[in-house]
């Protein structure tokens, strides 16, 4: 029994063991299933986390990239007001659009009032088709307006330019030189102005420099006369034409001393696109005919001009270097008081400009 009972005691121990360890090991389970969930939880939060300052960083790199556009934006903005898209590229683009836009709005708006000044003289002066021509042209902006371009005029002392611009060419072409001396024929003489006349006489060699200052700074007649007469007067005006203009002009034009607007402003276009070669002669044309004519209200800046006045025909055409630089000519028939209009259409104009 001793034995018996000793055994059954026996077995309840061990099966009380068994429910303790059992116990145990269901309380780790418990604790470990525990620590995964938990650290499944922490890993998911890290994530979300993670996830969120990721996010964060974006927006915060987004934002400063929107903030650099709009900067970039911004500065051309202020640079063309009229601009506001805000896609860099695309606002280059329709900046360079608007100022072009701008610059031709600005233009057509220039050349109305012109026109509308031109109107306004011809209407106080009497004006017409027959007594009047006029031609401006902007080196800067390319603006433009002309009036009754191709109708012709005597030239008068107008031609004196393009006479000198060919002896120009002969001195740079080293077929002459200032030095070089030319006869003073009997025919070439003429009253006028200019002091060639009374310091030397027929039959003389004058300095080829002496007459071009005088023929273009004192429009001396008798002067630019020795230097057709020299070269020959249909041989010159055949080769002022091949050289200066592109204009096709009718046999009269070689013989008789003609001018018209078209043909005066090419021959002033081609001037100043070579000044570099007559600088001598543009600084005369500055300093011809100060107080009168084109500059006679212009006082602050350079005009360089050649007028003509003969038998009612009165005109005047140069280049006016103000804040912008423009090519000008008048030209007039038997207009009363043409040198104040001219001198007055040249300050309206220069005030427009």
């Amino acid at each position: 029994m001793k034995n018996g009972k000793h055994a059954k005691n026996t077995k309840v121990h061990k099966k009380g063991y068994k429910l303790f360890y059992f116990k145990i090991y269901f309380c780790l389970f418990i604790l470990i299933l525990n620590i995964i969930i938990f650290s499944s939880i922490d890993y998911s939060n890290t994530n979300f986390l993670s996830n969120t300052k990721n996010e964060s960083s974006t927006n915060v790199t987004n934002t400063t990239i929107d903030d650099i556009t709009i900067a970039t934006s911004a500065s051309i903005i202020e640079e063309n007001p009229n601009s506001t898209n805000t896609n860099t590229d695309t606002t280059i683009d329709t900046v360079d659009n608007i100022q072009i836009k701008t610059s031709t709005i600005n233009t057509e708006e220039m050349s109305i009032e012109i026109e509308d000044l031109i109107e306004s003289f011809k209407l106080e002066y009497n004006l017409n088709s027959d007594n009047f021509a006029f031609f401006y042209y902007n080196l800067d902006t390319s603006e433009q307006y002309f009036f009754n371009e191709n109708t012709l005029f005597t030239a008068a002392s107008t031609v004196k330019l393009p006479v000198a611009m060919l002896y120009y060419d002969k001195i740079n072409q080293g077929e002459l030189s200032l030095s070089s001396t030319l006869l003073y024929k009997a025919n070439d003489y003429e009253a006028g102005c200019g002091s060639t006349s009374a310091l030397y006489s027929p039959g003389e060699y004058i300095p080829l420099s002496f007459l071009l200052e005088q023929s273009i700074v004192n429009s001396d007649n008798t002067a630019v006369n020795i230097l057709l007469s020299n070269y020959g007067y249909s041989k010159c005006k055949k080769e002022i034409v091949s050289k200066y203009t592109n204009q096709t002009v009718s046999n009269d034009f070689y013989t008789s001393n003609l001018t018209y607007a078209n043909y005066a402003y090419d021959i002033l276009n081609y001037l100043y696109s070579h000044m570099s070669e007559y600088s001598p002669l543009i600084e005369y044309l500055k300093i011809s005919s100060n107080g009168e004519y084109l500059k006679k209200y212009i006082t602050d800046y350079d005009v360089a001009h050649k007028y003509g006045s003969y038998n009612g025909y009165v005109h005047d055409y140069g280049i006016v270097f103000g804040n912008t630089t423009y090519l000008i000519g008048v030209f007039t028939k038997n207009v009363s008081n043409a040198p104040e209009l001219i001198a007055n259409i040249s300050l309206e104009i220069f005030n427009i400009s």
